[in-house]
């Protein structure tokens, strides 16, 4: 599995060179309108399609050599998700509910040749409800298009959503590890080689981005390994990968309530008050003493506090993997720390905590 890892990675590495000189060379043009553009030239927004490339050689390899035939199903399923989002960011005129469609698609691709749907969240008064399939399914869908929209918001900053999806995909393949679950294991370790390809070139100098492609057909890949697993294994609680990516789900959460409740505009209008934003204008000047006009040091500095953030989340998930009351007492205390830290920032006031 390790040469699977490594294959994807030096794949990754090199399409995204490609991708990256091809851009220079052809000279295509980019845009800078917008809250959250914060790049200072024109850059290649395909890097997810050098990941998704990747994944597809690496996993198939492993499909024709042993015969795993969920991997090819597992691809197949990303197919309709991952099409849209590279649609948006070629044409850039995919709609949100054309989107939301292609994730729909995927979910019941998924649902027809695998057991991607959840069967229950480990809550004994609500789970009854998960035995009516359409309750299910829905739910399913929303819980899948949300990852993989949660991924497409953090994806702000060089390096960002790159490594946090290396550090769920990490949990998952530590997870499956003690479960001897070799189709999860082989998946992740082959989306955390893809993903690093690319995060070499990312991160710190964004010379290529992620894009909506790679950030739904990444986020996409983080859901089904997680349905997956608590499917197949009845030990893991279905709030261990809920606390895996707390992180990007409540960031889009709390987005959404803040666009809609606070401010009183529609969900889907972007703003620039997501917390990597805020930490981008208010927090780096202020620990490192930055020149504002020095946007690419900002945005490099910006991303390491976010994965420490991640983290707290996906430590205590890894530890406590089994065990669902403890999942929901780290869910509940990162809301609230999450809810502590974005209010600091916004008052001003994170300074007195940093003295």
């Amino acid at each position: 599995m390790i040469r699977s890892l490594l294959f994807a990675f030096m794949l990754s590495f090199f399409l995204n060179f490609a991708f990256i000189y091809l851009f220079k060379s052809r000279k295509f043009k980019d845009t800078f309108d917008g809250p959250q553009k914060f790049h200072i030239t024109p850059t290649p927004r395909i890097g997810g399609l050098a990941i998704i490339l990747s994944v597809f050689a690496a996993a198939l390899f492993y499909h024709f050599t042993i015969s795993k035939t969920d991997i090819f199903y597992i691809l197949v399923s990303s197919i309709p998700i991952s099409a849209a989002g590279l649609a948006e960011d070629v044409f850039k005129k995919v709609t949100p509910r054309i989107r939301l469609l292609a994730a729909i698609v995927s979910v019941l691709t998924g649902s027809l040749l695998l057991d991607m749907i959840l069967r229950s969240i480990d809550i004994p008064f609500l789970d009854f409800l998960f035995q009516v399939n359409l309750f299910a399914y829905l739910f399913t869908i929303l819980a899948v298009a949300g990852v993989a929209n949660s991924i497409n918001i953090i994806d702000g900053y060089n390096g960002l959503s790159s490594v946090v999806s290396i550090l769920i995909l990490f949990a998952l393949s530590y997870v499956s590890f003690e479960l001897n679950d070799e189709l999860i294991m082989i998946m992740s370790f082959v989306t955390i080689g893809a993903v690093g390809g690319f995060f070499i070139w990312n991160y710190p100098f964004g010379k290529i981005f992620l894009g909506d492609g790679g950030a739904y057909f990444i986020g996409f890949i983080i859901a089904l390994l997680s349905i997956l697993l608590v499917n197949r294994h009845s030990e893991v609680s279905a709030w261990f990968p809920l606390l895996l990516v707390i992180y990007p789900v409540f960031e889009t959460v709390f987005s959404m309530y803040r666009r809609k409740i606070l401010k009183k505009s529609k969900v889907e209008h972007p703003d620039s008050y997501h917390l990597h934003q805020l930490i981008y204008k208010r927090v780096i000047p202020f620990i490192f003493d930055v020149d504002r006009n020095n946007k690419l040091l900002r945005n490099s500095a910006t991303s390491p506090f976010l994965w420490l953030i991640c983290s707290f989340g996906v430590i205590p998930a890894v530890i406590f993997w089994e065990y669902t009351y403890v999942l929901m007492f780290f869910v509940l205390l990162f809301c609230i720390l999450y809810i502590w830290l974005y209010k600091s920032i916004v008052k001003f006031q994170i300074g007195k905590y940093l003295k």
